[in-house]
């Protein structure tokens, strides 16, 4: 009985002490969780969603081009048109190793460094001007053209909407346009990345 009295005493001592708060391991805020792609091809078009994690703003847009424009223009003379729920944009495209031209748009933070007074990039630099403290995570962040494109991508939680997209590309005033209707996918809503 004593040493069931002793057990329970120091049981109750231990509760009312409580133990350290538990933290996890410091990862950049851009650290990916999860991995997961969401893709469409549409005429001459592949659009393809990638996730890192959820729920937040961590997913990017590619939109590749492989149309008979490439056939008369060089890649860095087409530009792709691209409307996302309602917000769009008409971008320049790159020369893409796949034998496409594409553009690639980002929604999060991206390229985070954890600054510290001895480094010297223009990042933490203007961290430092500002006033802000040492051992903090800077990130880049997403462009106006990246915010306006991925305005209604996200529910007010965090978890992806469906993306309707509708792309085009464009040359030299030519279009591949689907007859002027541009061509549709749709990406499926996500409320996780597993």
């Amino acid at each position: 009985m004593k040493l069931l009295n002793t057990l329970v005493a120091a049981l109750s001592l231990a509760l009312l002490l409580g133990s350290a708060p538990a933290s996890a391991s410091d990862y950049p805020p851009d650290y990916p969780v999860c991995n997961v792609n969401d893709s469409q091809t549409t005429g001459p078009f592949e659009v393809i969603r990638h996730t890192s994690k959820l729920p937040g703003r961590f997913a990017t847009l590619t939109v590749s081009y492989r149309g008979y424009l490439r056939t008369k223009y060089r890649d860095d003379q087409i530009s792709i048109f691209v409307k996302l729920n309602g917000q769009y944009a008409t971008l320049p495209a790159s020369a893409g190793t796949n034998s496409d031209a594409y553009i690639y748009l980002n929604a999060g933070t991206r390229n985070c460094t954890k600054c510290m007074r001895y480094m010297n990039t223009p990042l933490c630099n203007a961290h430092f001007a500002a006033g802000g403290q040492e051992g903090v995570w800077v990130c880049e962040q997403p462009n106006a053209t990246e915010n306006n494109i991925f305005l209604y991508g996200w529910d007010p939680y965090g978890n992806e909407n469906a993306w309707d997209i509708y792309v085009a590309a464009t040359a030299n005033g030519e279009w591949d346009s689907n007859l002027g209707a541009n061509y549709f996918a749709r990406l499926p809503a996500r409320t996780s990345c597993w």
